[in-house]
C-alpha cells in the first residue's frame, strides 16, 4: 500500500482528518470519491447519487451499520469534493449532519489525497455523543481510505 498515515482528531474544533497518498492519477481518484459504482467499491456497499452537482442528494450504506443520507456541498472538479451527511439515526437534518471535504493534488504520478470531516459539535448537544462520533469516524476514514487506497491501486492501469 501506498504511503498512509492514521486519521487524526482535533478535538478543539471538532474535526478529523486524513491524508493518504494514492499511486492512480487524480482523475482516477475523482472517479473513486463521486461516482457511485465506484463508492460502492470502497466507501461502504451501496451508494446513490441523483447528480454530480450542489445541492444533490444521495445514500451510503452498509449492512452492518444502515443506509445513510448525504446532500453534496461542493463540487469543484478535480480540486475538491464535499458533503454532508448523517451518521446518527433517524432523518436527515442538514443543520445536524457533518461535512466531509476531499481535497485532490496531483504530485507526478500519485494524488494526495486529504479528507476533513467538521461539524462534530452540531451533530448533538451532549459533548459524550460529539466525541464518540469523532472517535468513531476517525476509525471509519481509516478502513475506508485504506480500501480507497487498496481499490485504486488494484485497479488496471
Amino acid at each position: 500500500m501506498t504511503n498512509t498515515q492514521a486519521a487524526v482528531i482535533d478535538a478543539d474544533r471538532y474535526t478529523v482528518s486524513r491524508t493518504v497518498v494514492v499511486n492512480a492519477t487524480r482523475a482516477a481518484v475523482w472517479r473513486a470519491l463521486t461516482d457511485p459504482e465506484h463508492i460502492a467499491k470502497w466507501f461502504g456497499q451501496t451508494a446513490t447519487l441523483d447528480a454530480l452537482e450542489v445541492g444533490a442528494r444521495g445514500t451510503f450504506g452498509w449492512p452492518d451499520h444502515g443506509v445513510f443520507p448525504m446532500m453534496v456541498t461542493e463540487v469543484d472538479e478535480p480540486n475538491h469534493f464535499a458533503y454532508r451527511w448523517y451518521t446518527q439515526s433517524g432523518e436527515f437534518d442538514v443543520d445536524r449532519a457533518t461535512e466531509a471535504r476531499f481535497s485532490l493534488v496531483e504530485e507526478g504520478a500519485t494524488t494526495v489525497l486529504t479528507v476533513v470531516e467538521t461539524g462534530f459539535d452540531r451533530i448533538s448537544d451532549d459533548e459524550e455523543v460529539r466525541r464518540s462520533g469523532l472517535d468513531g469516524n476517525r476509525q471509519g476514514w481509516d478502513a475506508e481510505l485504506d480500501e480507497l487506497v487498496e481499490y485504486l491501486e488494484s485497479a488496471p492501469a
